[in-house]
């Protein structure tokens, strides 16, 4: 008896964006973000709805609110808002703790820029301590989130680097 391919649909939430990415057959096809879906878990929740409706994944992945470490403001009630609209899609839903494997986001980025070539121009450069975050953050993010699960091809790398 054969398997059948998994299209997985992860999705994160960082300081003024969320995004997603789309992983079909353990390969990166999509990715997406949206500034307006931040600002609330209404937005939110109708973007995350909108993507699960065009991206048509057997599976959605977000980050746990419950262990979701340096999240803050708005940043929690959309996790929750996340995982509801999960609960509600009929997809498998896998709400999954967040691990961190590197010693910043950044080196996580770079990672995840070397192995998805297509999203390397995205990866971010750390900004000085006074400037904003990148909202590019979140694609890595929402990738991270993937590999958590288990549901990226393996990369060899579980060393915090």
């Amino acid at each position: 008896m054969g398997s059948k391919a998994q299209r997985v649909l992860s999705v994160a939430a960082r300081t003024g964006r969320i995004a997603c990415v789309v992983i079909d057959d353990g390969d990166l096809v999509i990715w997406a973000a949206s500034e307006k879906a931040a600002t609330s878990t209404t937005e939110a929740a109708k973007k995350l709805s909108a993507w699960v409706q065009e991206f048509k994944p057997d599976v959605l992945i977000s980050e746990n609110s419950d262990t979701a470490r340096k999240k803050r403001g708005v940043q929690i009630p959309i996790l929750k808002a996340l995982a509801s609209v999960g609960e509600d899609s009929g997809l498998i839903n896998l709400v999954v703790r967040r691990k961190r494997r590197f010693q910043n986001a950044y080196i996580e980025a770079a990672h995840f820029g070397e192995q998805f070539p297509d999203l390397a121009h995205l990866v971010p450069r750390k900004p000085a301590i006074w400037q904003r975050e990148p909202y590019n953050l979140a694609y890595f993010e929402a990738l991270a989130l993937a590999h958590e699960a288990g549901l990226l091809k393996p990369d060899n790398s579980s060393e915090i680097q």
